[in-house]
């Protein structure tokens, strides 16, 4: 079977400051981590980083300055300076692992949030979360759900990535009593739990937040096409919904769909939509919706005077740097409670949850001048 990651939460945080290491991308004049560069990185809390800093200073690997952050330990004469002889953390042994299968090969965006939470409601309940990063490969990902099987577990979690589902496999564990909840994806496969945030609400209060506010002209730019992805398929169905509610023309010359994620080539599309008249572009992520942003501020069309931007996910690109990307709150704490909920309940009858969301408006966004 194809090596897999299979750690807790803050060794995944630990994992990568030792590669880091290991790839000589530090210097020991200078802290390679706080607790609070942590936190805001991976969005855990400062427990959390705190953890993964203790072990690492416990193990030789590090070493704190009080104010100022950890420093990498320089090695002694005749010893190795690479820190890949340090053994790592054990997995929690005892108790019930439920194996949570991510396609990343780091978390990303508000995963750390629905993971921690969830670790945070199980962890009095002798429940612990076993990670496994598995990026998307046909081969590796079948080897895994087989070993999984094998294992007999009680519940499994997949936050799967396209449109394989490997139903085959998933009905071998419903079939023998596992729980299997599927996370960011909507289905109709009755044989599966699912938790999902409202996305096509989120994508439809954003529109109508731009609409109140008095555009007619908007845009939807997504770097992926949205019919690859369900999460970012709804987005795109609650805009379209509010702009036909709303008895506006989704303009097709406004839809860029699949767009290259080269920075010049996204700045002539920026550019190409404010010359055909459009003052609000309602963009896939945060992370998009930043670009979209900077490629604003390098062409000189001013936020939100001239061009309103809007984002999806509340993570740290809307809030970098000068930006203050309108965005949509996914309430990721709440989605990991209801995953930790359904585990505790030992029903395994499939139910499919979704977890409101919440606009949070911001400086990106306000009347048009149109």
């Amino acid at each position: 079977m194809p090596k897999q990651t299979n750690k807790l939460l803050y060794q995944i945080i630990k994992d990568e400051i030792l590669s880091r290491i290991e790839n000589q991308q530090f210097s020991y004049d200078e802290p390679i981590c706080t607790e609070k560069s942590l936190s805001e990185q991976y969005g855990v809390s400062r427990i959390t980083s705190k953890r993964a800093i203790d072990d690492l200073e416990n193990e030789g690997v590090l070493y704190r300055k009080r104010g100022v952050g950890s420093f990498v330990r320089r090695p002694e004469p005749g010893e190795s300076p690479s820190p890949s002889g340090t053994p790592s953390a054990e997995v929690r042994t005892g108790g019930k692992t439920v194996p949570l299968i991510l396609p990343f090969a780091q978390f990303q965006g508000g995963i750390f949030r629905i993971v921690e939470a969830a670790t945070k409601r199980l962890e009095n309940h002798d429940y612990h979360l076993a990670v496994h990063i598995c990026e998307p490969d046909d081969q590796k990902m079948r080897s895994l759900l087989l070993h999984l099987y094998s294992q007999h577990v009680e519940t499994l979690i997949w936050y799967p990535k396209g449109k394989e589902m490997y139903l085959d496999i998933l009905k071998k564990f419903t079939d023998d009593g596992t729980r299997v909840i599927i996370l960011d994806k909507p289905h109709d496969i009755s044989y599966l739990s699912s938790v999902v945030c409202d996305n096509f609400g989120g994508g439809y209060q954003l529109t109508s937040h731009l609409i109140d506010y008095g555009h007619r002209n908007i845009a939807y730019l997504s770097g992926i096409p949205v019919s690859e992805v369900p999460s970012l398929s709804d987005r795109f169905k609650g805009f379209s919904q509010c702009m036909k509610d709303r008895g506006l023309e989704v303009n097709p010359e406004f839809l860029k769909i699949g767009l290259s994620s080269d920075y010049h080539m996204l700045k002539h599309v920026v550019n190409g939509l404010y010359k055909s008249g459009v003052t609000a572009i309602e963009c896939e992520n945060d992370e998009v919706a930043f670009n979209v942003y900077m490629c604003c501020r390098s062409l000189s069309i001013q936020v939100p005077a001239q061009m309103n931007i809007t984002g999806f996910d509340n993570i740290e690109w809307a809030v970098t740097g000068s930006a203050q990307i309108t965005t949509v709150d996914q309430n990721f704490a709440a989605i990991g409670e209801e995953i930790a909920d359904l585990i505790l309940s030992g029903d395994p009858k499939p139910v499919s949850k979704t977890v409101p969301v919440r606009l949070v408006p911001r400086a990106s966004t306000g009347p048009t001048n149109a």
